[in-house]
């Protein structure tokens, strides 16, 4: 089973936006609601609620994926009735977030579904991208992604399975400037060749 995740260094998005995310990954088959009690819940992260489950409507969630009163919010996606994608919209920047969607607990069918549906909206959204990393182990979980892509100049130490920046962020950091890229626009493109 996998511990990896897969992170989306995007624009905030307004309502459509939102909207237009949640569409695209459920026609990839990626369902906001629990397909066999079409629950959609959110996931408390504190100060009083560590990690429970509540339940709210479509409609308030895509108001509260917005992030217009709020740093971060914790939400599941489903691939099916039994494995859950635990997804985060977290403010990085004034103005960019990460949405981090998490491929702990998943069967390699299940990751390489899930990346390939999330792939495949961030393909999309590909102008609004300023950075994604995909590592399908987890084994760069500690790494200061958000810095890196932001910019600042962090040692990368392992690898992960795809790194995508923008080219000035590339320009900037001399580790980047020194290894085997490709020129994918908007971002400059590092792959890591690791898919087990």
């Amino acid at each position: 089973m996998s511990d990896g995740f897969f992170f989306w260094y995007t624009e905030p998005f307004a309502r459509d936006g939102v909207e237009r995310v949640l569409g695209a990954l459920e026609t990839q088959g990626v369902h906001l609601a629990h397909p066999g009690s079409n629950a959609i819940t959110v996931i408390t992260n504190g100060p009083d609620s560590w990690g429970k489950q509540l339940q709210v409507s479509r409609a308030e969630l895509v108001e509260l994926l917005t992030l217009r009163d709020r740093a971060e919010l914790n939400f599941q996606l489903w691939l099916n009735d039994e494995t859950d994608m635990f997804t985060r919209f977290r403010r990085v920047s004034d103005r960019g977030l990460v949405v981090e969607f998490g491929l702990d607990g998943m069967w390699h069918a299940e990751r390489e579904a899930a990346i390939r549906a999330v792939s495949l909206v961030v393909d999309a959204e590909r102008a609004r991208t300023f950075g994604v990393v995909v590592d399908r182990r987890g084994l760069t979980e500690e790494m200061d992604w958000d810095g890196l892509v932001l910019g600042r100049p962090v040692v990368v130490a392992e690898w992960p399975d795809v790194l995508e920046v923008r080219p000035e962020v590339a320009a900037e950091h001399a580790q980047l400037r020194s290894v085997h890229r490709n020129v994918e626009p908007p971002l400059v493109t590092y792959r890591s060749g690791a898919d087990d």
